[in-house]
């Protein structure tokens, strides 16, 4: 469990940051308290805007999702393997190739969430999230990280996705409806990614109610965390800093993302998003490395402790890239 001193450390950064997202304007980073003392990472809600699109860059080239769809069917044909493998499989390399998990936030309405439906669905998705290249924030989880803190004026994750994008960490968050009751329920399904602002179409799925392998949840949960690892798949597997310990830093992934003491992380203070003809984002592209951390100690299994290697310090809005 994190101590008292480190949940302050959590409730001052968003409080710092949800000031600044309502108020609209931009703020430099704060210096850390004097001496040792620990101290959040303030920044600002508008350092979340400043991807461009970027019309110069091939992205045809990095971003084939045509070809991986092509190839899982190919192998499907060929008997290679069957199609459930084939396709996690392929989800699990498709948000990285570094093996590292990004998180998924799983959010389910608290007058819903104690249903046997629910446990189902959150069963499900947990067994399968590794699977699948993924790491599953559970909703309670993502409640006590906007409960008590008065971080962005609201009890709901629904209305805090940007600073959940920097504690708990989230890569994409995922707002599954129930609808109708007893043996067949309808799953509306939302997703959105916090750290660019995309929100997808919404999907609508009706299943019996049952759990296990094979059954209609466990099955409506693989397609899910398909579709979920192709769109955080945009980007390339990064972090976020959220608070200051002295010299040191803390960062939203650990051991359960597949970081190992000693890893690197490059900092990239800027960025381009590229855009379909249609205006789908399909890509970001990092810019240009301003400094690096070394993972110095892991804090529980989603939490580590950064130690600065070389150029600048981190910000929260800052994205820090696995370095091989």
């Amino acid at each position: 469990m994190l101590s008292n001193r480190f949940k302050r450390f959590q409730s001052m950064v968003l409080a710092a940051t949800a000031v600044t997202a309502v108020a609209g304007c931009a703020s430099g980073p704060a210096n850390p308290a004097g001496g040792n003392g620990d101290a959040p990472l303030a920044d600002s809600e508008a350092a979340f805007g400043y991807e461009q699109t970027d019309w110069g860059k091939p992205f045809w080239d990095k971003w084939l999702d045509s070809a991986r769809e092509e190839g899982r069917a190919e192998a499907v044909r060929s008997g290679q393997a069957p199609a459930t493998a084939v396709a996690t499989t392929s989800a699990a390399t498709s948000v990285d190739s570094t093996g590292l998990k990004p998180k998924l936030g799983l959010y389910i309405a608290k007058d819903a969430r104690e249903s046997m439906t629910s446990y189902r669905l959150i069963s499900a998705l947990e067994r399968n999230a590794a699977r699948h290249g993924l790491t599953l924030i559970k909703p309670n989880e993502l409640d006590e990280a906007v409960g008590g803190s008065d971080a962005c004026g609201s009890e709901s994750p629904l209305d805090c996705p940007r600073l959940l994008a920097i504690f708990p960490g989230i890569r994409g968050l995922l707002v599954v409806d129930q609808r109708g009751s007893g043996d067949t329920v309808t799953l509306e399904s939302r997703m959105m990614d916090p750290d660019f602002d995309i929100r997808y179409e919404p999907l609508s799925t009706r299943v019996q109610v049952s759990d296990g392998t094979n059954s209609d949840v466990d099955i409506w949960s693989d397609r899910i965390l398909d579709t979920a690892a192709d769109r955080i798949g945009v980007a390339p597997w990064f972090t976020h800093t959220f608070a200051l310990k002295g010299e040191d830093m803390y960062i939203n992934a650990g051991s359960a993302a597949g970081l190992k003491i000693g890893d690197e992380l490059a900092i990239h203070s800027e960025g381009s998003l590229v855009r379909s003809p249609s205006g789908q984002v399909i890509a970001w592209e990092p810019g240009p490395e301003v400094g690096r951390v070394r993972v110095k100690e892991f804090v529980g299994e989603n939490i580590a402790l950064a130690e600065q290697v070389s150029g600048e310090m981190p910000k929260p809005k800052d994205r820090l890239t696995y370095v091989d």
